[in-house]
């Protein structure tokens, strides 16, 4: 009988940048947030899936608001290519680095926005967030960005 191709079954979920004492706190609009490291380079999954959640806006975003998503590599076991000096610490992002975007709707309700089979390299990388909604992520919700990674298996 021959073999089939299926998708890695429930694979986990895994929080990787918060607002309550995280990334996410106090993100303004045009600001950038960083993620916890993605251990992709031992993982060696080939495929991921994101999830925004927003928790209540101070006030309602501008309408065609968004969220960038960017995803960042560390090729050499070391630095990230941020088209700065490696570190993360001040992000230089451009389209080479973009993997999607989070629209959100112009309301101040909570808001869930996935990213759906972003092919992935299997090598470490940070995921930046960059606010785009005219408004700041308020520092006391429960906003977060999640990540699933998988990959396809031989059954």
């Amino acid at each position: 009988m021959a073999n089939k191709i299926l998708w890695d079954a429930n694979p986990s979920a895994d929080v990787i940048m918060a607002a309550v004492g995280g990334a996410l706190r106090d993100l303004v609009d045009d600001g950038i947030a960083v993620s916890d490291e993605v251990t992709n380079g031992t993982d060696l999954n080939t495929m991921a899936s994101l999830e925004l959640y927003v928790h209540d806006f101070a006030a309602a975003p501008d309408s065609g608001a968004y969220f960038e998503a960017h995803i960042v590599y560390q090729l050499d076991g070391t630095n990230y290519a941020d088209g700065e000096d490696g570190d993360l610490a001040e992000p230089n992002l451009s389209a080479a680095t973009e993997v999607g975007v989070f629209p959100i709707v112009a309301s101040d309700v909570d808001q869930r926005v996935q990213i759906v089979g972003i092919p992935i390299e299997p090598f470490d990388f940070k995921v930046c967030v960059i606010n785009r909604s005219g408004q700041a992520i308020p520092d006391t919700d429960n906003s977060k960005l999640t990540i699933w990674t998988y990959a396809a298996e031989v059954q």
